[in-house]
């Protein structure tokens, strides 16, 4: 295995793993908790994937070993998907397929939009439309509220940490807030896109207990308004982070999808 980085136009560096050899897949990993590039090598995807195929997973700005911007403009969708296809160069990859979960599917879904490069695409675990709507949306907005005062508070040297709640002492401890608040009120910028504005083949997974994605599914398959260019697969009993934990259950799934 390979590890390295490229620089983006901002100067923002982004590390990545290549390993196998084969046909592209690159794999984008969720947001916050803590996961990074390595996410997917300890669930055990990339030790089935790298007989077969080169695989590349990258840690996307704000997360892992990637350089972590404060502003909510470097986290524009545009530099986001930039991002990737820095990496894909860098890995002298034209084409491949995207594997994305959760936030890495957010941005995936906006790439393979504007890019014929993305060949396939599989999204896990997230409704499309608005990257941020609804109950999530709402969480973003509280989540800024909140924090935003304390933040000020402690560029201007006013800030108390024995005021804070033992909640969110916690939430200081085991997370860089200002980096997280970036990348989250960035979200609320990016535009609507829908099923059928992906220009590649689509596999769109969510288990049975992840009840917003499902909602979404059901909304676009109601409104007719999903083309047969999209595969939409819910697995039972699922909730979200199962959609990615469960590998047993979902990788053969998604290898299906990538070898037809």
């Amino acid at each position: 295995m390979i590890t390295s980085s490229i620089i983006a136009p901002d100067r923002t560096q982004i590390v990545y793993d290549i390993v196998g050899e084969g046909p592209a897949i690159l794999l984008l990993h969720g947001g916050g908790g803590g996961q990074t590039r390595q996410s997917w090598h300890e669930a055990g995807y990339v030790a089935r994937l790298k007989n077969a195929f080169k695989v590349i997973t990258m840690d996307i700005r704000g997360h892992g070993d990637s350089d972590k911007p404060t502003d909510p403009a470097a986290y524009a969708i545009e530099t986001m998907c930039d991002d990737i296809l820095a990496v894909a160069d860098a890995c002298d990859v034209k084409v491949f397929t995207l594997w994305g979960f959760s936030y890495g599917g957010n941005i995936g879904r906006y790439l393979a939009a504007q890019s014929n490069r993305v060949e396939k695409i599989i999204i896990m675990g997230i409704p499309f439309g608005h990257a941020a709507s609804g109950a999530f949306r709402e969480f973003i907005t509280n989540f800024r509220a909140h924090w935003q005062p304390i933040l000020q508070a402690q560029q201007a040297g006013s800030f108390d940490p024995t005021t804070l709640s033992e909640e969110d002492q916690d939430v200081m401890a085991n997370m860089d807030v200002s980096v997280t608040l970036a990348w989250l009120t960035a979200m609320l910028d990016w535009g609507l896109n829908e099923p059928n504005d992906l220009r590649c083949p689509v596999l769109w997974i969510s288990g049975s207990e992840n009840e917003g994605t499902v909602a979404s599914m059901r909304a676009y398959e109601e409104k007719t308004a999903v083309s047969p260019n999209v595969q939409i697969q819910i697995i039972d009993g699922l909730n979200h982070p199962q959609e990615f934990e469960a590998i047993d259950r979902v990788f053969p799934i998604m290898l299906a999808f990538t070898k037809s």
